[in-house]
């Protein structure tokens, strides 16, 4: 078996769920942290055909951290399981939305809200990246207003809103397959 990428849990506890195809994204995700949980996807996807699951408590304000997994899911040629324990928001709730399949814990919070952004520059160097941003930031939302089978323009009124959605709420948005409750 291939070593698991580096992360934050000691080299035994990752080690241990890497052997159980399973990748934990937690806390506010960088370019960094979407690239390490993209390498760890695709080594997966190399080493076997069964699912892989992803099991997120995160955030982002990064489209570009969001794209990264978001591709990587639709390239690899296993299914992607999203499991919400707690709380996914920004742009991970694309990541999230484009699983194969997707379950939350009762108690579990997506929420819907739009990045923020900031750019440095001359004039023109500023309206170049807003248009790239606006470009991006609506490709966003098509992908998940698509993974949702809402209409584009819903999706962008809740991110712009900062709409918050508990597991049921979430189950109707079509953001989650399956919601889970343990004690039952």
């Amino acid at each position: 078996m291939a070593e698991p990428p580096a992360g934050p849990f000691p080299a035994p506890v990752q080690r241990a769920l890497f052997e159980r195809r399973i990748i934990l994204l937690g806390g506010t995700v960088d370019t960094a942290a979407a690239g390490d949980a993209a390498a760890a996807l695709m080594t997966l996807d190399a080493l076997g055909d069964d699912p892989i699951v992803l099991r997120l408590n995160a955030d982002s304000d990064s489209l570009e951290a969001a794209f990264s997994l978001i591709d990587t899911i639709d390239v690899i040629g296993v299914d992607v399981h999203a499991s919400v324990a707690s709380t996914v928001g920004g742009t991970m709730v694309g990541v999230l939305a484009v699983s194969a399949r997707r379950a939350m814990s009762s108690l579990g919070r997506i929420h819907l809200r739009e990045p923020r952004a900031s750019f440095a520059g001359t004039a023109v160097d500023l309206a170049r990246h807003a248009d790239n941003y606006e470009q991006r930031w609506e490709a966003f939302i098509r992908r998940l207003a698509g993974a949702c089978g809402r209409p584009f323009e819903h999706v962008e009124a809740d991110l712009r809103c900062g709409r918050m959605l508990d597991s049921t709420s979430a189950l109707q948005y079509g953001l989650v397959d399956e919601v889970s409750d343990r004690r039952s």
